[in-house]
């Protein structure tokens, strides 16, 4: 398998505006190959199988003489056909804490490598976001093996921070993260406020090209890590189809070539139900057809949303034992060769790629290595989410244009010495600390530690640590997350909503000592009882000045309006709207409270997820 220097994985441009100024300079490069050698022999071509019975089983005692390779139609002599079993997992493995590690692990025999890119801009909010999570999650704790590597991205993460672990805690940060945001166009970062804008159309066009390019560099970084059995895993409901299909489609050559050089297979998720999903059907059936087309062409498999458990087991399957087929073509001519892949023996099914796309020269690396476009902050530090609570962050905007953060948190562990007090600290990339104290969970009624944080903070990125202790002061867990704060003074005209805010109150009285209380601490949960009253404050403005008229309404699982939510009279934070949303009418199950803010300059929605349990 080629190998990547890590000099040019250093040097390349990262930021994904450089992604959004090369995607088309790229889609016409990129699918080029090395050359075929300073000899002018043709290289050889590798083709993997993955070989099983009627059933799904693996099948391992093929000899070379059961296979039979056809390219363009035309039979082929095998110069190799090796099996890659997966070997026995070593007794111990250690953690991966340098680059240097992560990449000698991946070479490790018995080494399963996976990389899961979450397309929240192409996944509806509710229940197929939720669908994802719990997958996932069930995913890693009981596919998931010691000895594997694995990492989960989204589209805005940043690509020259891909890191491959074997810690769980912080896949399941990652995941449990995960939020759809397909339909939704609001800017939530500051690079969408700079780079991508407000338009619905230039924001599908944008986060298409960023999701392709994430893709692309995801694709490159399982190829240098130069592992022998790895995959890509792409969680979406397909590309929106406002262009030809044609086009939308020759932006993803780049991600199966560098596929087939790699030998990486990609498998498309898709976790919303042809019922579910309120795209206009023809234009649904073109965004699956995407999905299907990307997994065939890299020899992965497309799963859809009543499958996700099986498609995955189906995943960690094909992973752990395949055939290495090797031989000799005709020529190098830069087109693409259709291979079949059959065995002679019955009742017997081989899964590979469709076939291979010829070398030509390899200028494509220096396009992006030369690029000399500015970079965005990027981390400076690993990040992990605690698996130990739930905490929430969010930015509100002061009558005076300045931006405060509100934190608080509760706790998802329970027994007999749960999470009963944080450490926060929070400060600016230069080291500048913002806040520096203690919080009790939302709720706890007391007043030191209180049960939310509020500081002022300037524009740019914030890193929150937060180190968890129980009750005897004996530290759980740990959490490090970055939150970037958007600069008032660059907003252009237009209404903008921030996270809203949501308090819970378990009697009325609580909901209106709530309602009159500027500091009442957010819920960092979303899932309530019936009981409960939620208290739902909307963090709203113009950069012009002018008002936001904002409204809001309960939709079900299905995103279909269900009542408007009351909006109540008294503002006690600078005018800040909020609303009342008792639960006692809803029946258990998936809900999700849609926010509108509308002015003269347009109109905004933000859309928060939740669920009501009896």
């Amino acid at each position: 398998m080629p190998r990547v220097s890590s000099t040019w994985r250093r040097r390349r441009a990262s930021a994904f505006a450089t992604l959004l100024l090369s995607v088309c300079s790229f889609a016409a490069v990129a699918d080029q190959e090395r050359p075929a050698g300073a000899d002018g022999d043709v290289p050889r071509v590798r083709i993997d199988a993955v070989v099983t019975d009627a059933q799904g089983r693996p099948i391992l005692d093929l000899r070379p003489s059961d296979f039979e390779l056809l390219e363009n139609g035309v039979a082929k002599p095998l110069d190799a056909v090796e099996l890659h079993p997966l070997p026995r997992a070593a007794d111990a493995v250690p953690p991966i804490e340098t680059e240097a590690d992560e990449e000698r692990a991946a070479r490790e025999p018995g080494t399963r490598v996976f990389a899961f890119f979450l397309d929240e801009f192409h996944v509806s909010p509710g229940p197929s976001a939720d669908r994802v999570r719990h997958a996932l999650a069930e995913f890693v704790d009981e596919k998931l093996r010691p000895q594997d590597l694995a990492v989960v991205m989204k589209p805005l993460d940043a690509v020259n921070s891909i890191r491959f672990t074997r810690d769980r805690a912080l896949l399941h940060g990652a995941i449990d993260g995960f939020t759809g945001r397909k339909g939704d166009y609001a800017p939530r970062t500051r690079f969408e406020e700079l780079y991508i804008g407000h338009a619905p159309a230039a924001v599908g066009a944008a986060r298409r090209q960023i999701v392709t390019a994430v893709l692309r560099e995801m694709t490159m970084r399982l190829g240098e890590l130069n592992a022998d059995r790895a995959a890509l895993v792409f969680v979406s409901e397909g590309f929106p189809r406002d262009l030809p299909a044609p086009r939308g489609r020759a932006d993803l050559q780049g991600v199966v070539r560098a596929s087939g050089r790699f030998h990486l297979a990609t498998y498309t998720i898709n976790p919303t139900a042809a019922a579910e999903d309120s795209t206009p059907p023809a234009e649904r059936e073109r965004a699956v057809a995407t999905l299907r087309w990307l997994a065939t062409q890299t020899g992965g498999r497309a799963v859809e949303a009543d499958a996700i458990v099986a498609g995955l087991a189906r995943l960690s399957h094909d992973l752990d034992a395949y055939y290495a087929l090797t031989y000799q073509p005709a020529q190098a001519d830069g087109r693409f060769h259709a291979v079949e892949v059959r065995a002679r023996r019955r009742d017997v099914l081989v899964h590979t790629r469709p076939g291979y796309w010829a070398p030509l020269g390899s200028q494509w690396r220096a396009v992006l290595a030369s690029s000399s476009t500015t970079m965005l902050p990027m981390s400076r530090r690993p990040l992990r989410r605690s698996s130990a609570i739930d905490a929430w962050v969010g930015v509100v905007r002061d009558s005076g244009g300045r931006a405060r953060m509100v934190i608080s948190w509760e706790p998802r562990l329970r027994g007999v010495l749960p999470p009963a007090v944080v450490a926060l600290k929070a400060r600016t990339t230069t080291g500048t600390t913002l806040f520096d104290g203690r919080l009790g969970r939302v709720g706890s009624g007391s007043v030191v530690p209180s049960d939310s944080a509020r500081f002022d903070v300037p524009p740019g990125r914030v890193e929150i640590d937060m180190t968890i202790y129980d009750a005897e002061g004996k530290t759980i867990d740990t959490d490090a997350r970055d939150f970037d704060v958007p600069d008032w003074r660059s907003q252009k005209h237009g209404p903008v909503l921030l996270s809203p805010e949501v308090v819970r109150a378990r009697t009325l009285r609580d909901f209106r000592a709530a309602a009159t209380d500027p500091d009442a601490a957010p819920s960092s949960v979303r899932t309530f009882a019936r009981g409960d009253r939620l208290l739902i404050r909307v963090p709203a403005f113009d950069a012009s000045g002018t008002a936001v008229q904002v409204t809001a309404k309960v939709l079900n699982e299905w995103g279909k309006p269900m009542r408007d939510i009351d909006a109540l009279d008294a503002t006690p934070r600078d005018g800040m709207p909020q609303f009342a949303l008792p639960l006692s009418w809803l029946v258990p199950g998936d809900y999700l409270i849609e926010v509108l803010g509308t002015n003269a300059n347009g109109a905004v929605k933000e859309r928060v997820a939740f669920k009501v349990e009896g």
